[in-house]
C-alpha cells in the first residue's frame, strides 16, 4: 500500500475548483479511498452534491457513471431535506496522474465542506500514460 494523503477543504456551490496533485512525473498518481461532504452548517436540512473529476469541464449538477472524466460522487440531505441521508462513492481504480477538480452543487453561495482521502502509488511511464488517456472523456 502507498502513502494515504488527506485533502480538506471548503468550496461555493456552483464553483468547479482544482486540486493540484500532478508533480512533473509520469511515474506517480493517486487512487481515489474516500469523499466526504457536509454543509458548512450539518444541523441544517441543506440539500449538497459533488463530483470529482480529471478534467475541468464546467460546473453541471449530473452524474454520467459513464464518463470517465468523472471518478467521485457524493451526496448530502438529496432528495429529500426533511431526514438525513448521504451518500458518496468512489472510483478505486482510476489512477489520476494530473489534477483533480472538484464541482459543487447547491443553494447559491452556500459553503460546501470536504475531504478526500487518496492512496499515492508509483508506476511505469507506459502506465502513466494510460492512465491520462483514460482519465480523458472517450464520447
Amino acid at each position: 500500500m502507498g502513502d494515504l494523503r488527506t485533502i480538506r477543504g471548503a468550496g461555493v456551490a456552483g464553483n468547479v475548483e482544482r486540486i493540484q496533485l500532478f508533480d512533473g512525473q509520469f511515474t506517480t498518481g493517486y487512487r481515489l479511498k474516500r469523499l466526504v461532504i457536509t454543509p458548512s452548517d450539518p444541523s441544517s436540512s441543506e440539500e449538497i452534491t459533488v463530483r470529482l473529476l480529471t478534467e475541468d469541464i464546467g460546473h453541471g449538477v449530473s452524474w454520467n457513471w459513464s464518463r470517465n472524466e468523472q471518478v467521485g460522487w457524493a451526496c448530502w440531505n438529496t432528495p429529500i431535506n426533511s431526514r438525513f441521508g448521504q451518500f458518496d462513492l468512489v472510483d478505486e481504480e482510476c489512477i489520476i496522474v494530473e489534477d483533480l477538480f472538484i464541482d459543487f452543487s447547491g443553494d447559491a453561495d452556500q459553503i460546501i465542506n470536504y475531504f478526500i482521502e487518496l492512496e499515492r502509488v508509483e508506476f511505469s511511464e507506459w502506465t502513466g500514460a494510460l492512465a491520462m488517456v483514460q482519465n480523458r472523456s472517450q464520447a
